[in-house]
């Protein structure tokens, strides 16, 4: 999590505007005259499930945390920064922190050539004979720099500690563990090493596999600076030049990701036997929408795999800013498409691809779409002949269909939950509603604005990042963007980026926060093409960035007018027609 989620995670917009202004319940909202130009009635709006504020008068302008208290006491990005991280108790990172991820890193580095040399040598023979079994080529090992770590506990620590490593800088790279008799000792003995990289090409920590007994049979580095298994994809800083084309193939181990890059799949990556996380759906949905799950036969039936599966696809589908006709709530406009491939009973990927890579690519071709996969597994598991299989069914199912942020998708799949379990629409929509009232929830009804998901919270938004990748990378695109202001962006971190761009302020003219997402930008891969292709895809974000945020300007009006008397909207009628004035000029753009 970086600093500013950290801040808005702990910062409530509530609290914080109620020291400048002196807020009046509005239902579920808060409003009061606004802050920042004169007015009689109010104008102002916080709306606390969104943590987000909104003048619908002269300043027609919103934000977060941020934007409110930079305009409030007019400060720069910077300032509001330490204020708002001084109030939450959070200490900013600095130099001296990315010095000392460096540092941890090129530990990393270190520890690889180490673990290489091993297993070249004499005491590698045992591994280097199971690699060969496992049909891993020379070429294969030496790409993804494969080692042995020793058995003893110790010649890792002494080795690095020679090349004038110190121990801190070990322990924060997450390769020396706590020894039980005191001091430190090596946290991987005897294991064939898997080196991991980050989104970055940075080796970020290993994985290691035992090569007797130990348990567990698999290892990752401790979790640090450098190395967080719920943010890093294996093998993605190779697949990420293919996604775009091909789509993305997530499986589960190592090897399996080894073995198909080593076949020439390289849009394949692994979770490394985890459930996709917001942060890497994100990563994928930044280059595809098309996400396949490998998934072992085996489990493909047990509800910790189901669990899991529902735990990706949520992710996958993380809630766009808008309202589908059943109280969906969304914020992007294009739709993941989330498929699983179920592979032969008893085969890994590693051995479906080496035995008949035909058939590997039959698999990912002909995988099933998640939600006909997931119905099918769950009818499977309860007894749809009686009304309690059918309510667990339905309670289960209709979570995710009403995650689908596609409206005629939306209905589709209702439909078919409500045909496969033998009921009209109507009563499968009563039964959800009681079922959320007799569990104190409120129901799906249509005329209800849903609260904002959590997975609104994006530690990353890949639709911002593209856009201000594009500029920063080609400033040509520059004329293409004169349409485009900060409030197009959610993120406060690419709010700065895109207003010091527009300034030309220089990267080392930034305070520390800003410059990191500026040189992350800068770096950032993007799919080959040519300036003409740049040109399309430019205007194209901005006009998904103008939608979303008239989506989220309509959905904070709804809210607004929810709580206003027949009488008070009439008035309102202006502003109402001026938002829907510029989505039906936007939707009209879009189908010339």
């Amino acid at each position: 999590m970086t600093a500013v989620d950290d801040i808005k995670a702990r910062i409530d917009i509530v609290d914080l505007v109620s020291q400048h202004a002196n807020l009046r319940q509005a239902g579920a909202n808060f409003n009061t005259l606004c802050p920042f130009h004169s007015e009689k009635t109010p104008s102002f709006y916080v709306f606390p499930n969104r943590q987000s504020w909104r003048c619908f008068g002269a300043c027609a302008t919103g934000g977060d945390v941020f934007s409110f208290l930079m305009r409030m006491e007019n400060l720069d990005f910077k300032e509001a920064l330490t204020r708002l991280a001084s109030q939450a108790g959070i200490e900013l990172p600095s130099r001296r922190t990315e010095a000392r991820d460096t540092s941890a890193y090129q530990a990393n580095e270190a520890a690889a050539r180490f673990f290489s040399q091993l297993l070249a040598s004499s005491q590698g023979k045992a591994a280097r004979d199971y690699i060969s079994e496992r049909g891993i080529t020379a070429e294969t090992v030496e790409r993804f720099q494969l080692g042995l770590s020793p058995p003893d506990g110790q010649s890792l620590r002494r080795n690095l500690l020679s090349l004038g490593f110190r121990e801190e800088q070990l322990i924060l790279a997450g390769v020396l563990a706590q020894a039980r008799e005191g001091g430190y000792q090596d946290l991987f003995r005897r294991r064939l090493m898997f080196p991991i990289w980050d989104a970055q090409g940075r080796m970020a920590g290993f994985g290691g596999r035992a090569l007797d007994d130990s348990n567990p049979k698999y290892l990752n580095s401790r979790q640090g600076p450098t190395f967080d298994k719920g943010r890093t994809l294996y093998a993605f800083h190779l697949a990420r030049e293919a996604i775009p084309q091909h789509g993305a193939v997530v499986v589960e181990g190592y090897m399996d990701a080894l073995v198909a890059h080593q076949a020439g799949f390289s849009n394949v990556v692994a979770s490394m036997g985890t459930s996709l996380t917001q942060f890497q759906a994100d990563m994928l949905k930044g280059l595809s929408q098309d996400v396949v799950l490998a998934l072992d036969p085996d489990a493909a039936g047990q509800q910790a795999t189901l669990r899991s599966l529902e735990t990706s696809w949520e992710a996958i589908h993380g809630a766009v800013v808008g309202q589908s006709k059943r109280g969906a709530v969304f914020q992007r406009p294009a739709t993941p498409d989330l498929k699983v491939a179920t592979l032969p009973e008893g085969k890994d990927p590693d051995e479906v691809i080496l035995e008949d890579s035909a058939e590997w690519e039959r698999l990912i071709r002909d995988a099933t779409p998640f939600i006909q996969f997931y119905f099918r597994a769950m009818s499977a598991q309860h007894e749809l002949s009686t009304p309690q299989g059918k309510a667990e069914v339905a309670e289960s199912l209709s979570k995710l269909v009403f995650q689908i942020h596609d409206p005629f998708e939306q209905d589709k799949r209702f439909k078919d939950l409500a045909q496969m379990l033998g009921v009209t629409e109507a009563t499968l929509e009563a039964s959800l509603s009681r079922q959320r009232i007799s569990k104190g929830r409120q129901p799906p009804r249509r005329d209800r604005q849903a609260s904002a998901s959590p997975f609104q919270r994006l530690e990353r938004d890949p639709l911002e990042e593209h856009c201000l990748a594009l500029l920063l990378q080609d400033p040509g695109l520059e004329r293409l963007a004169t349409h485009l202001r900060s409030e197009h962006f959610q993120r406060a971190e690419n709010r700065e980026v895109f207003t010091n761009l527009s300034k030309g302020n220089r990267i080392e003219e930034l305070d520390e926060e800003i410059s990191v997402q500026f040189s992350y930008l800068s770096q950032k891969a993007l799919p080959p093409s040519d300036f003409k292709q740049k040109e399309s895809v430019i205007v194209d974000c901005i006009r998904r960035l103008e939608e979303r945020r008239l989506r989220q300007l309509k959905a904070e009006e709804s809210l607004r007018l929810a709580e206003m008397a027949p009488e008070e909207i009439f008035q309102h009628q202006s502003e109402i027609l001026e938002i829907n004035d510029g989505m039906e000029a936007l939707f009209k753009s879009r189908s010339v």
